[in-house]
């Protein structure tokens, strides 16, 4: 292998190397004889079609493709090793020219971290500050949770409930057909169609009615998207809800252990301040990295920006994988979003995250925090404990080396940020 050039721009070593005929040749047999005991080649046993034809089967491209998969990484490693280059983070490889082969690789250096003097820096984290307000909507929701359902004798109005009979047709394919069906009027409800409330709206108990509906071009369903639906309502009841007094009886109802309401509202401005406090802790710890980050001289290969943001798209993809029922679903979300516009919008969190990376690992080399093998296993053990009927299970999923190594790496964060936020409060 010849070395043809070598250059470094921004914490990043960039090579340009051309591989020997012979070693290109030995990459290509390897990737036929691993190919070959994966493909089916008509007439031939698994393993024993030639070279030749196995490359008619599958193409050039794919065999070339097979062969550069290993062979780049480990032309790379060799480069890195035989030229005495420190490397911080997987090198990005591409073939440049096929014949003779030629690749490029850019190899990320270690960062370059100067921390600012932060004695100076001083700030405190916002008082835990409970609202009335906030107590009161937390009552209302445990009334509604309590709430129960009386028949009224009057036309049905918005948030009551409707007990009914429903059929219905969607251009004569049977669309929603129900008997004592439950359904709530709610404010701009659009299920099972756009305005099907309005219709609903002033019925009373013994009416029935039959009206057209329109769904539209992006309903759920596609085999009834656009269609015009006709429904017939039988009205059996309307139900209002009724909301529990604010008294003994609605404290026990929450908790025997409550002995009144005042207990309640306690224990509620308890669990608000204890929710207000962790989240304003968080916020804090944030804006004391933040202001640690502002006064160091942080320098980084620019690859690591494209790192961290495709780790950030990977978190997207799977949260919006946990909020849909199917992997269609997904699908359909995820062609509307622009992929590209989508990674330019996570890169200034990308580039913040990095800094906040760097300087905490900075911090905790220069204090000398690290995390014993005994406080592994008690974080192991703390977190078996809170995942409940799951704890054996956690225990053993975190009992790997990886794992284990994880979490030392979370211990030693948690002290450094530990030791941020002293600071910053000292007086």
């Amino acid at each position: 292998m010849k070395l043809l050039e070598q250059k470094t721009e921004e914490h990043q070593v960039h090579l340009t190397a051309e591989a020997e005929p012979s070693e290109v040749e030995e990459a290509l047999e390897k990737a036929y004889q691993r190919l070959v005991n994966k493909v089916e080649v008509p007439g031939f046993r698994k393993g024993k079609a030639p070279r030749d034809v196995l490359e008619r089967q599958v193409g050039k491209e794919a065999l070339f493709d097979e062969a550069m998969d290993s062979f780049l990484g480990q032309a790379c490693y060799a480069l890195v090793k035989d030229n005495n280059i420190p490397v911080y983070a997987n090198p990005q490889v591409r073939v440049v020219d096929r014949e003779p082969l030629i690749f490029e690789a850019v190899i990320p250096q270690p960062p370059e971290v100067t921390l600012g003097d932060f004695s100076a820096v001083k700030m405190q984290p916002e008082p835990v500050d409970i609202k009335d307000e906030e107590i009161n909507s937390v009552i209302e929701r445990l009334r509604k949770q309590c709430a129960t359902w009386e028949t009224v004798d009057r036309p049905a109005q918005m948030f009551d409930m409707m007990v009914f009979d429903i059929e219905s047709q969607a251009e004569g394919a049977p669309f929603i057909n129900e008997k004592a069906s439950n359904y709530q009027l709610l404010p701009d409800m659009a299920y099972p169609a756009p305005g099907f409330n309005d219709q609903l709206v002033d019925m009373k108990a013994g009416d029935e009615k039959e009206f057209q509906l329109t769904l539209t071009e992006d309903y759920r369903d596609k085999a009834f998207a656009g269609k015009t639906v006709h429904f017939k309502i039988s009205l059996h009841e309307v139900k209002q809800e009724k909301l529990p007094e604010m008294d003994t009886a609605f404290a026990k109802m929450l908790s025997p252990e409550f002995e009144d309401m005042a207990a309640v509202l306690a224990k509620i401005k308890e669990d608000l301040a204890a929710r207000d406090k962790e989240r304003k802790r968080l916020v804090f710890e944030d804006k004391v990295v933040d202001a640690l980050v502002d006064i160091s001289q942080i320098e980084f290969p620019p690859m690591l920006i494209d790192i961290e943001v495709e780790r950030m798209v990977r978190q997207y993809v799977a949260r919006l994988r946990r909020s849909v029922r199917t992997d269609e679903e997904l699908k359909s979300i995820l062609s509307l979003t622009n992929e590209e516009k989508l990674r330019q919008s996570y890169r200034p969190r990308a580039i913040q995250q990095i800094k906040r990376t760097l300087v905490l690992a900075k911090t905790s080399e220069q204090q000398g925090f690290t995390a014993s093998d005994e406080e592994v296993n008690e974080q192991i053990e703390a977190f078996a404990a809170s995942a409940g009927a799951q704890g054996e299970e956690q225990r053993r999923n975190l009992n790997t080396e990886d794992s284990k190594a994880g979490i030392r790496d979370w211990i030693v964060t948690r002290k450094t940020v530990n030791h941020l936020v002293e600071k910053v409060q000292a007086e």
